[in-house]
């Protein structure tokens, strides 16, 4: 069980890293230089720490990946350190399953913006709005156990109406998140492997490319 565990965590923390920066954000604008490339290794290499026992050694690996991919872009830096800090936490630190999951949901949206940038040079507030809109509805359903009665539904609404109004949500996009969310809740008295809920994000990066697709 543990291996399906760490499995899952890591393919799952790979396919969000790349679903909205390679579906969305940066559309045709990719170009795939040594940079790039070097930053997607360190992906590999922060997601590959689960499964070797030396971890250290890849998360050297990983550190000289990210050093590589920072060239011509030294702002990147700071934010691959704290990449590779969170991951050495993940490896080292026992922590509850809720805790754990947020930790995860932010090294994977800060790896996004690291990749976002790396393309394209910049990183606007409409990215962020669209990262928050994908990892919200997974961390209100993570969290619901520990929010008043229908507070996640109201918070889960809440998240929408702002997509929908900011036109980065359609109906279909705030009917799925509400389909995963409520899906994944905590709330539920039948619970879901802990590894479930990073699917809730890269769900919503797919369904956001499919309704943009077509309108």
């Amino acid at each position: 069980m543990k291996k399906i565990n760490q499995n899952a965590y890591a393919a799952t923390f790979i396919g969000q890293v790349l679903a909205y920066p390679f579906l969305i954000a940066t559309g045709l604008q990719i170009s795939w230089n040594f940079q790039l490339i070097a930053l997607l290794l360190m992906t590999l290499c922060l997601a590959g720490t689960g499964f070797v026992k030396r971890y250290d050694l890849m998360l050297l690996l990983a550190a000289i990946m990210g050093i590589l991919g920072a060239i011509n872009q030294w702002l990147l830096l700071p934010l691959i350190a704290v990449q590779l800090v969170i991951t050495l936490l993940l490896r080292t630190q026992k922590m509850p399953s809720q805790w754990m999951n947020t930790v995860i949901f932010g090294q994977a949206l800060l790896a996004q913006v690291i990749i976002i940038y790396a393309c394209l040079h910049f990183f606007n507030r409409t990215m962020l709005l669209d990262l928050a809109l994908l990892y919200l509805p997974a961390l209100i359903g993570l969290w619901a156990d520990h929010l008043p009665k229908w507070a996640d539904l109201i918070l889960l609404l809440v998240v929408g109406a702002i997509g929908y109004f900011q036109q980065r949500m359609n109906l279909i996009a705030i009917a799925g998140m509400l389909v995963v969310a409520l899906a994944i809740s905590s709330r539920r008295s039948f619970k879901l492997p802990a590894y479930s809920y990073q699917f809730s994000p890269l769900i919503m990066a797919l369904l956001l490319y499919l309704t943009r697709l077509h309108g």
